[in-house]
């Protein structure tokens, strides 16, 4: 998997932001460096990776900015199927996206990821300073998979040495020397626990018949008195129940009495309470809002009544609402006609002025002198063209008389140069082709070139004879040492290889030869010891004696006499006294059995171990005789050292003459090519000046024909320049005489036009007139054309101002005719403020009376209203006085109360009425009360008292008996019937067999221990495993030579991992200062990314400034191990430091680095590359 871009689109501060690694280089390592100040977001970026490959926390510290709902990163990855766009989302399901924003299975990225999760990939591929010392702890404690890995050198030795302990802790638990307890203990004394039982139990038949007779006398008195005892407390319970149920019958009864008189009362309808509070609050709102509604009414139509209305003026209403407009428009026209003649007069003013101005004084129609916009515009463009056109024919003139004169002087130039000189038609082509060969002379390196090769000759010459005497012994000429066949470059370092293996193949055999002859000296000597013990009874001495008491057996059943009896007898014992010092030297016995077969196995062990040895010798003198054959056909009847080494030595100087033939060779090459080219190049030159007919010396030297050609090719090109010239000067004449003659039909087509543009206007009258006259007219006409169109237009909004006021004071004539206003002399506004008053008063007294009449129609529809409601009330309150059989609704709530009354005494009724049932006894409540109506609460207490004392008198004889029957059954239980001695004779038999097969097992278990340890600790020293020699290089590596590498030593069910430094001392981890062990845990790291990546597709390795503690030089060695693995996969490292850049570019100048300028600015890329160039 490789990270190609990773997109912040709403993640922490980030907010639409990219960081581009781009397309892996091909050959080059995969590091990348984002720099960038504190608080940029650099942890925030490390996070996201995270939070992409497996899903955004459920807490996630990153939504600071962005909400949950919201937050969104998204990558392009390079995976195994190709590269792919993903999107990761905060939600709890369904939270990776595809480009289409589709959810995808996360099956996608676990592929590539090699299956480990996220903890896993934080702890060993996403590195902090808390997670790097963190996981390196535990790496060290053999935890976790990167753990694993490192310690996998013993990969189950760990488990062995557990189990081993296990082993060793089950003979312990057997027995242990000077130990108390044990199992063997245990044992013995169950056999003494057997023999004491065995002592017991064996007695007499008489005296158990005895024993069973009192047992079965003492439970048949006990079982009788615990039956007595029953009775009486089976007595005493119902005596207690009866006396309890007397008080609830007189309860009863007493609530019987008051029910009698509530039992003619009529069950109350569910929810009469809340109703009849309901219908108390309604009867009194409806009458009190009833009288409210009627003297509302009766109000209302008192004022209706005193309303009166102006018919006359509500009808002008209309009419007089034009009224405001037409006084608007008359005040304004008493005010604007003044102010309007006025502007009259200043315009005919204007008017005058502009026809004095163009001497039209006497114009009797002004408005005949405005010009058309379609003339204005013609004549105000042939002004502005007129200047132009006038230019361009003076500038004409003068550049055809500049022409002619340059055309006169280059052609007495050319005819200057010319005198003596034939131009012919191929001139260009010969005067060319002697150019181009005069450029290749000088361009030809050939005398150069042969001084070189000539001191090259002699000096590669002198170093060929030098290296063929360093060739003896052998001699020849160089040919012959170019064409010998001579071992190959892979033959001679294969012989070495397979030489070198050979030999220690024989150092190993030769010291396993030692190693097992030591041994088994040692073997004999510890042999020898234990048969020399006292006492110590020999397999074959046992057998001896074991054969010869079967014999005397065997005479003894034949002849059964005393003779017989006495051999077999002192046979027999001999045999016990033999088999029970085996038994007491069993440890010694093992021990030499143990040592008899490791002697055997050494012994076929050494003889295998001398043959291997031997056929280590002849295969390592086989690869010495391949190599003398060798040197053999190099140097026929050479006689020394014929090591590889040698060999190599001569195939290395024979390469180095082959070198120097090679580079003689090719200096003579040189050499004639050199002058080659020299000859080539003069006779290219001597035709080159025959074909220009230029006459020369055949004998004159090569410097002097360079020379004379070089004069002719520059006359040549002085002729072609100045006819080049000639002919430029008289094509610029010609096109200037084109120009002048346009220019000028310009100006007779602009006099044309200005002619007509005039005549089309009174301006042509008197014909055409001075284009300075005709732009002062069009001046002062384009005001006339304004003021006369003001003039009109201002004598016509005076005469609509005076129609309006008449209007207006015709109109308030005609209304207050109409109203019966007397007009007289008032003026027309005064009259209109009257006839306005007049028809308001009118309105607002017709609004009154409207709204009176709406407010009586609103009065009456309440008052039907609550009539309505009063009916309803009316019906519902009889029906309930009906049921209920009372005058008022007050008396329906004491009917209430008595109804909850006899509710409450008939619920106790029952209580009482179930206490009796169940103290008594009986099916039916009469029956109770019939046996509690005949007991006497007297007699029955004084029963009880007397029943009390009976009781503890029992209870009292049951435990008596008990305690003398449980005695009399355990005397019977300790004698057991007939076969129990025969038991436990079996059961001692079967702990006795048990001791002798665990004995057995101690003896194995003891041995075997003891050999598998020792084969551990030699197996320990002889594996470790790749990912531990990668973690050693590492930090030898990143600490400068500082450590030799790393070792690791069992430490109880463990492994411990061991620095070792440069001066053989040794550290544990803790021992080491903060920042070495950083950089132990960083090793780490490194060996276990390349142990990952050897069996998985690698994954992109994170670091966030885990160089704090490093100084320069160890950063140094750092980002040379991340180079190293960036080789293999992705490497990007999180800094702040700039320092850290620069190293990086020192020791991958291929790095890339993404640098984030501020923490709201974007990343961009840095090609280090360029930086460094």
């Amino acid at each position: 998997m490789r990270i190609r871009r990773l997109d912040l689109a709403r993640y922490g501060k980030f907010t639409d932001h990219t960081i581009d690694f781009g397309q892996r280089t091909k050959g080059s390592p995969d590091l990348h460096i984002v720099y960038g100040p504190n608080e940029a977001g650099k942890s925030t970026a490390l996070a996201a990776v995270l939070d992409l490959l497996f899903g955004i926390e459920m807490r996630s510290p990153y939504g600071f900015l962005h909400p949950y709902p919201s937050m969104r990163l998204g990558a392009a990855l390079d995976l195994t199927t190709g590269e792919r766009e993903v999107f990761r989302i905060k939600r709890p399901q369904n939270n990776l996206l595809d480009a289409d924003d589709q959810p995808i299975s996360e099956a996608v990225l676990r592929a590539d990821l090699g299956g480990i999760d996220r903890d896993s990939y934080r702890t060993m591929f996403s590195l902090d300073d808390d997670t790097l010392e963190a996981g390196g702890k535990s790496i060290l404690a053999s935890e976790g998979d990167l753990g694993e890995l490192l310690f996998s050198a013993s990969a189950g030795l760990a488990d062995l040495s557990h189990r081993l302990g296990e082993l060793r802790t089950e003979a312990d638990a057997f027995y242990k020397k000077r130990a108390r307890s044990g199992e063997l203990a245990e044992l013995k004394s169950q056999l003494d626990a057997f023999k004491e039982e065995r002592t017991k139990i064996d007695t007499l038949a008489s005296r158990y018949a005895q024993l069973v007779g009192a047992r079965e006398s003492a439970a048949s008195r006990y079982e009788e008195t615990i039956a007595t005892r029953g009775r009486i407390q089976s007595r005493i319970d119902e005596i207690q129940r009866l006396l309890a149920a007397l008080p609830r019958l007189t309860t009863l009864r007493t609530v019987r009495e008051k029910l009698a008189p509530l039992a003619s009362l009529p069950e109350a309808p569910i929810g009469i309470a809340e109703e009849l509070a309901t219908l108390q609050n309604v009867e009194i709102e409806l009458a009190t809002r009833s009288k409210g509604v009627a003297e509302n009414i009766n109000e209302l139509v008192s004022e209706l009544e005193k309303e009166s209305v102006d018919d006359v003026a509500l009808r002008l209403a209309d009419r007089a609402s034009r009224l405001p407009d037409l006084r608007a428009r008359y005040l304004t026209a008493a005010k604007d006609i003044p102010e309007r003649r006025l502007q009259i007069r200043e315009a005919d003013a204007a008017i005058t002025g502009i026809l004095r101005r163009i001497g039209r004084e006497d114009e009797v129609d002004p408005t005949r002198l405005v010009l058309q916009t379609s003339v204005v515009g013609c004549l105000r463009e042939l002004i502005e063209s007129r200047s132009g056109v006038t230019s361009s024919l003076r500038s004409a003139e003068g550049e055809v008389s500049g022409a002619r004169r340059r055309l006169d002087e280059a052609r007495e130039k050319l005819e200057a140069a010319g005198q003596g000189t034939v131009v012919t038609s191929n001139s260009d082509s010969v005067m060319a082709g002697l150019a181009t060969a005069l450029a290749a002379l000088r361009a030809d390196d050939h005398g150069v070139r042969l001084r070189l090769a000539d001191r090259a000759l002699a000096s590669h010459q002198e170093t060929l004879s030098t290296r063929l005497r360093g060739l003896t012994p052998w001699t020849g000429d160089p040919q012959q040492l170019l064409e010998m066949a001579v071992p190959d470059k892979f033959t001679v370092e294969r012989w070495k290889a397979d030489l070198a293996t050979a030999r220690k193949t024989v150092e190993r055999h030769q010291q396993e030869v030692e190693r097992l002859a030591s041994d088994r000296k040692r073997l004999t000597a510890e042999l020898d010891a234990l048969e020399a013990i006292a006492g110590v009874v020999t397999d074959h001495e046992a057998g001896t004696v074991r054969a010869a008491r079967e014999q005397a057996w065997a005479e003894h059943r034949r002849k059964l006499d005393e003779s017989t009896a006495g051999v077999f007898e002192e046979t027999l014992r001999r045999d016990d006294l033999a088999t029970n010092a085996r038994f007491v030297h069993v440890n010694e016995l093992a021990r030499l059995h143990q040592g008899l077969q490791a002697a055997a196995v050494l012994d076929a062990d050494i003889a295998r171990a001398e043959e291997l040895l031997e056929a280590a010798k002849t295969h390592f003198q086989s690869f010495n005789h391949e190599i003398a054959e060798a040197f053999s056909h190099i140097a026929p009847g050479f006689r020394g050292d014929t090591s590889p080494e040698r060999l190599e030595a001569w195939l290395g100087s024979r390469d180095l003459a082959l070198e120097a033939l090679s580079t003689v060779r090719e200096a003579e090459r040189d050499r004639q090519a050199a002058r080659a080219d020299g000859a080539a190049v003069g006779d290219r030159l001597t035709a080159a000046l025959a074909v220009a007919g230029v006459s020369h010396d055949p004998a004159a030297s090569f410097e002097a024909l360079v020379v004379l050609a070089q004069a002719v090719v520059d006359r040549g090109s002085e002729i072609k320049r100045l006819r080049q010239d000639f002919e430029d000067r008289a094509r610029e004449l010609a096109d200037r005489e084109r120009i002048h003659k346009e220019a000028a039909a310009d100006d007779q087509r602009w006099t044309s036009e200005w002619t007509a543009a005039c005549s089309a206007s009174w301006l042509g009258v008197e014909g055409p007139r001075p284009v300075a006259d005709v732009r002062e007219i069009l001046s002062a006409v384009s005001d006339l054309g304004s003021f006369i169109e003001k003039t009109s237009g201002l004598a016509d909004r005076v005469t609509k101002m005076e129609r309006d006021q008449a209007e207006f004071a015709a109109e308030a004539g005609r209304l207050a005719e109409e109203l019966s206003i007397p007009a007289q002399e008032s003026a027309p506004l005064d009259l209109a403020a009257a006839i306005e008053n007049r028809i308001r008063e009118a309105v607002s007294a017709r609004s009154r009376r409207l709204e009176k009449e709406q407010a009586v129609q609103v009065a009456r529809e309440k008052q039907h209203e609550l009539s309505d409601a009063t009916a309803i009330h009316g019906r519902r309150k009889a029906e309930l006085l009906q049921f209920f059989g009372v005058p008022s609704l007050s008396d329906i709530g004491v009917v209430l109360r008595q109804l909850e009354q006899r509710a409450a005494l008939r619920d106790d009724a029952d209580s009482a009425a179930a206490d009796i049932i169940n103290a008594v006894g009986s099916p039916t409540l009469d029956e109770a009360e019939k046996s509690l109506e005949n007991a006497d609460r007297a007699a029955l207490e004084t029963e009880a008292a007397e029943l009390k004392g009976r009781f503890e008198d029992q209870d009292q004889r049951s435990r008596e008996l008990f305690t003398e029957h449980s005695k009399a059954a355990d005397a019977v239980s300790a004698i057991g019937d007939d076969d129990s001695v025969a038991r436990i004779e079996e059961r001692r038999r079967t702990v006795s067999v048990e001791i002798e097969e665990k004995a057995v097992r101690y003896l194995k278990l003891c041995i075997g221990v003891a050999a598998a340890e020792q084969a551990l600790r030699i197996y320990r020293d002889r594996h470790r495993s790749s990912m531990m020699a990668q973690a050693s290089e590492a930090f030898h590596t990143i600490s400068r030579g500082n450590y030799r590498g790393l070792a690791t030593q069992p430490d109880k069910d463990t492994e411990m991992l061991v620095a070792v430094s440069a001066d053989g001392g040794s550290k544990i981890a803790s021992a080491l200062s903060k920042g070495t062990r950083f950089q132990l845990y960083l090793a780490l790291r490194v060996a276990g990314y390349h142990e990952f990546a050897s069996s998985h597709r690698p994954v992109p390795f994170l670091a966030d400034d885990i160089m704090e503690t490093f100084d320069d030089f160890r950063a140094e060695e750092a980002f040379r191990l991340f180079a190293g693995m960036a080789k293999v996969g992705q490497v990007v490292y999180f800094t702040h430091h700039q320092h850290l850049c620069d190293i990086a570019r020192k020791v991958c100048p291929s790095v890339t680095i993404h640098e984030l300028q501020q923490p709201s600015a974007s990343l961009h890329l840095v090609e280090s590359s360029q930086k460094v160039a």
